[in-house]
């Protein structure tokens, strides 16, 4: 009799693990505990073959962590990224365009190591070193209007009404009822930025990795000093429309909309939505699009190539019967006139495990193999034959986390196409930004 792996996930565990886009054993006692609404807000989907005693749980595509209620004890599943090693600040930075968020960490003296494990800490911790940033250079004064009774002086206007009426026919001359302005920090966007801070340091309560969530508790206290003169209030996302940031507090933009996406969950997923929860979750495929087309756009001499693409689909007299858009995701123009097209595929191309049946094995040359899906070299090739696109040189970008000390991957080629399909390395890895040069070098060398 085969011996059956026990289930992975069950009542009783206080963490439930798994990586993103794989698999997972969970009970059915601990599926049932659940609701099924909140599985499917979190991603994630359950099967059961004829037989099985377990249920196979599935991520999607999102990193992160989340609290769950199994039967009144809290539970915290945490979604790792597939790729070991991946260096979420760096992508950050490119794919937000700020080029900064890890020498803000820095200043901030944020423990870095720390937080790099665990997705959720990157990006809150992302977020309070940006606040931390801005408060430090651009926290302005606001003038607010106060009334208060002085002892023998005058400030402002004096309210005569209610000197006549309290102070004179009080006996009371020396008190002088005044109505002024004056400076101070407690100004209403001060107030809708603390409590992001605030909202950071309830969600940072999730975070499993005991390091991470003591190096993001420690950095939101030092942040919530500078906002010492600034009022806790209750403020919601919607509060920022009634804000006029023009003028001095022009500079407060770009702050007070990251403050509004992290109230309103913009950050948790596209499915969860705007209420308040105990999770933070987002998309690696997104993140990695982005930053590589931020990366690419960086590229010394050459330029992104806009452009509109169909395929139509014609009968015999040539009339029209339908179109679709063909959009790779980036087309390149060399320095020297060449145009690449290129496509991002967010995989992990050193997976460990037999070989599926869609996947072609390529041998690198440090001796490790890689897996590349068939349907993506076709998909690149088709765009290389496109008459709109017709080009020579298509590549695949995949993702890899490489160590400090690790030679950069030269290129792979797949023969038998036309034309030939080009296999080319991004790292995302610790040392990724002092690698884009080879980058750069690689897809100039094609």
């Amino acid at each position: 009799m085969l011996d059956v792996p026990s289930a992975d996930w069950d009542v009783g565990k206080p963490t439930l693990e798994i990586a993103e886009q794989s698999t997972a054993r969970a009970t059915t006692a601990l599926i049932e505990a659940v609701p099924a609404e909140r599985w499917q807000d979190l991603n994630l989907s359950f099967q059961k073959a004829p037989g099985d005693e377990d249920w196979t749980v599935r991520s999607a595509d999102f990193t992160g962590i989340a609290r769950l209620d199994v039967n009144g004890e809290p539970v915290h599943l945490r979604v790792t990224p597939k790729i070991s090693g991946l260096d979420l600040f760096f992508l950050a930075d490119w794919a937000f365009g700020t080029k900064s968020v890890g020498k803000k960490l820095k200043d901030a003296r944020a423990n870095l190591a720390a937080m790099r494990p665990e997705p959720a800490a990157c990006l809150l911790g992302w977020y309070v070193a940006e606040v931390l940033s801005f408060a430090t250079r651009w926290l302005r004064r606001g003038y607010v209007v106060r009334e208060e009774d002085l002892i023998g002086r005058v400030r402002g206007r004096i309210d005569v009404a209610r000197y006549l009426r309290h102070s004179l026919a009080g006996a009371r001359p020396h008190v002088i009822p005044a109505r002024f302005t004056e400076p101070t920090h407690d100004t209403a966007a001060n107030r809708y930025l603390k409590a992001g801070l605030r909202q950071v340091a309830v969600l940072s309560r999730a975070v499993p990795l005991e390091g991470a969530r003591t190096a993001l508790d420690e950095l939101t206290r030092r942040t919530l000093a500078l906002f010492a003169g600034v009022a806790d209030v209750p403020m919601r996302p919607q509060d920022a429309r009634r804000f006029n940031l023009s003028g001095p507090l022009r500079h407060y933009g770009p702050i007070v909309r990251f403050t509004t996406a992290l109230l309103e969950g913009t950050y948790v997923s596209t499915e969860i939505g705007g209420h308040t929860q105990d999770e933070i979750m987002w998309s690696l495929n997104g993140l990695y699009e982005q930053a590589l087309g931020n990366v690419l756009d960086a590229w010394p001499g050459a330029t992104r190539v806009q452009g509109r693409h169909r395929a139509t689909l014609v009968d015999e007299l040539g009339a029209v019967n339908g179109s679709t858009p063909v959009k790779p995701d980036y087309v390149i123009g060399r320095a020297d006139g060449t145009r690449l097209i290129l496509d991002a595929k967010y995989k992990n191309v050193m997976p460990k495990g037999s070989a599926a049946e869609e996947t072609i094995d390529l041998a690198t040359a440090r001796g490790q193999r890689i897996r590349v899906r068939r349907a993506d070299i076709y998909q690149a090739v088709a765009y290389g034959r496109h008459s709109g696109l017709r080009t020579d040189k298509v590549a695949l970008l995949y993702p890899v986390a490489l160590g400090p000390t690790e030679p950069y991957p030269e290129p792979l080629r797949v023969l038998g196409f036309s034309p030939v399909c080009h296999v080319v390395f991004f790292d995302v890895g610790p040392s990724a930004d002092t690698r884009r040069a080879d980058l750069y070098r690689a897809l100039d060398a094609l």
